[in-house]
């Protein structure tokens, strides 16, 4: 029996070679300046994520999973936050004008598995001290949160997207298969990768 490869829905329309390295179980090494972007964004979800459960009543860390015995993976993903429909909260240094590609096509994965026609992109801009984050936050149309550091979009689910998400790990996996990294993005984001040591976007050091 084939290998069931397991993806995971952070990775969702992301770098393929970032993915591939870590099916094949390299370590990664993050950037210093990534490390406390990182702590900065696991503070700020504690912090919004606890009035979602206390005050929304919703259920925080939701783990799903989506498998596909002919394609041979499972995508596996936790849910930030979850009642009903997805919301899912990412920490930016700045906020975008409109949602990232990749966190819609993650969204997108807790959509077709809540079978919900909607979800929520939280968008919180990092602090330093992240109870900051929630001075002045509206929560009077929730699920629709309004904020000076905060933007919300309403995301309705995407079959075409979805397919096209399943199409790339497909593509990822045959990768994997042949032991043969795909190409790379190799752009502004390689700095922030935790195999950038290895990777040299379309050309491996391995």
């Amino acid at each position: 029996m084939d290998e069931m490869l397991e993806f995971y829905a952070s990775e969702a329309m992301t770098c393929p070679r970032r993915i591939y390295f870590r099916l094949k179980g390299y370590k990664e090494k993050w950037p210093d300046f990534v490390r406390v972007r990182l702590e900065q964004g696991i503070n700020t979800h504690n912090v919004l994520g606890d009035i979602l459960k206390r005050r929304f009543g919703f259920e925080l860390e939701k783990h799903i999973i989506l498998k596909s015995s002919r394609l041979g993976f499972e995508i596996h993903g936790r849910i930030d936050a979850y009642k009903n429909y997805p919301i899912e909260i990412k920490g930016k240094t700045s906020l975008p004008r409109i949602p990232y590609d990749y966190h819609l096509a993650q969204l997108n994965i807790y959509l077709r598995w809540a079978e919900s026609e909607y979800g929520y992109l939280y968008y919180v801009k990092l602090q330093e001290r992240p109870k900051k984050v929630l001075d002045g936050i509206d929560f009077s149309k929730f699920p629709v949160v309004k904020g000076k550091n905060f933007k919300a979009f309403e995301i309705p689910y995407d079959e075409k997207l979805f397919r096209e998400t399943v199409k790339q790990f497909y593509v990822i996996k045959k990768h994997y298969e042949r032991g043969i990294p795909p190409k790379g993005w190799n752009d502004y984001t390689c700095r922030f990768c935790p195999y950038y040591y290895i990777c040299s976007g379309n050309g491996s050091k391995v």
